[in-house]
């Protein structure tokens, strides 16, 4: 029998409520006699959970709540109230919906913060360039030293020796004197931001980031001068739009970046950087982001790192054979020998 005072269910031959001490009789209200309902609350809190999926979430707290308050006020009817499965729908739907959310949100909070860093870096490329240009302006036309800490005889480089001579076993300078290189530098008086200087993304403890690449007056390779490619004034580069002079590397390489012109095949490995490419910047100032089309120019990137700096790699697929080409006419202007098949 249930006590018509708490709704408290009760053994038929008690004399007592088990719950409130309430004096029972054997004609007291029985099972059949209680009025037991469903719960609004539950069933409110069941209705919002479920528009909480049509709704992105707005109705969650809500349904949650009621879920909470209705599961409670079950619990204390003593049988008088039902629709617990009500409420666990009402408060289950909403947590489902919430992870499902977080699970879709740090995917696209990740992809927003690498493509800000994106961001930053070329623009840092770009102010690179353009004091790069404004040098050979007040220069007489002549380019900067683009080896990294290298100087020749008369010109100076871009940046001081801001790389530790052991620099392979992933040995760094100390920070303050990167910095105290950097200034040494003869584009620092053009670009007076050490912040410029380093990709966001880029090895940490290294300030500098960037290389100037070999043509630019940068190390001479084979062939290259007999054939113009390698060039000491700006006046010499035709097509400016199309030829190279920054690249992140992400990290502080010596001298500059690498690349045949001459052989169909790697120097320094492609610079896997910000996804599947890297950021590069151009003779007439402008900046853009290059993808990479070939797997196996990704995965050469990938394995070859500041203490395994694999070099001198011969492309195999299409794709990379693709990669290597784009590159190689980015910097030189043109091929040095006749490509196989994938050009």
């Amino acid at each position: 029998m249930y006590c018509p005072k708490c709704g408290k269910e009760n053994p038929d031959d008690a004399q007592l409520c088990q719950s409130c001490g309430y004096v029972l009789t054997q004609s007291t209200v029985t099972a059949e006699s209680v009025n037991v309902k469903t719960s609004g609350l539950a069933i409110a809190s069941m209705v919002l959970g479920i528009l909480s999926v049509l709704t992105c979430g707005i109705t969650a707290i809500p349904a949650v709540i009621l879920g909470i308050i209705s599961l409670v006020q079950i619990e204390k009817s003593g049988g008088r109230l039902t629709g617990r499965v009500f409420a666990i729908v009402g408060i289950a739907v909403p947590v489902v919906v919430c992870f499902l959310g977080i699970g879709l949100l740090i995917p696209a909070l990740n992809g927003a913060r690498e493509q800000g860093k994106r961001a930053v870096c070329l623009n840092n490329l770009r102010q690179l360039t353009l004091a790069w240009i404004v040098y050979a302006d007040e220069n007489d036309d002549k380019l900067v030293n683009g080896a990294a800490g290298s100087s020749r005889v008369g010109e100076l480089h871009w940046v001081g020796k801001d790389w530790h001579d052991d620099y392979k076993s992933g040995e760094q300078l100390p920070e303050d004197q990167q910095i105290s290189e950097i200034k040494k530098g003869a584009l620092w008086p053009y670009c007076k931001n050490v912040k410029l200087y380093h990709c966001p993304a880029g090895f940490q403890g290294d300030i500098r980031t960037y290389s100037i690449v070999d043509s630019m007056n940068g190390v001479p390779r084979p062939r290259t001068k007999e054939d113009h490619v390698w060039v000491k004034r700006r006046m010499q580069i035709p097509s400016r739009d199309k030829r190279m002079v920054f690249l992140d590397v992400g990290r502080a390489a010596p001298d500059s970046f690498a690349v045949y012109y001459d052989k169909e095949q790697w120097w320094d490995p492609p610079p896997i950087r910000h996804g599947k490419g890297t950021n590069v910047s151009f003779a007439d100032g402008h900046s853009e982001y290059w993808k990479w089309k070939g797997k196996e120019t990704i995965k050469l990137g990938k394995t070859a790192d500041r203490t395994r700096p694999l070099s001198n790699i011969i492309p195999q697929s299409p794709e990379s054979k693709e990669d290597l080409h784009r590159l190689q006419r980015a910097v030189w202007g043109k091929l040095g020998y006749t490509p196989s098949a994938g050009d």
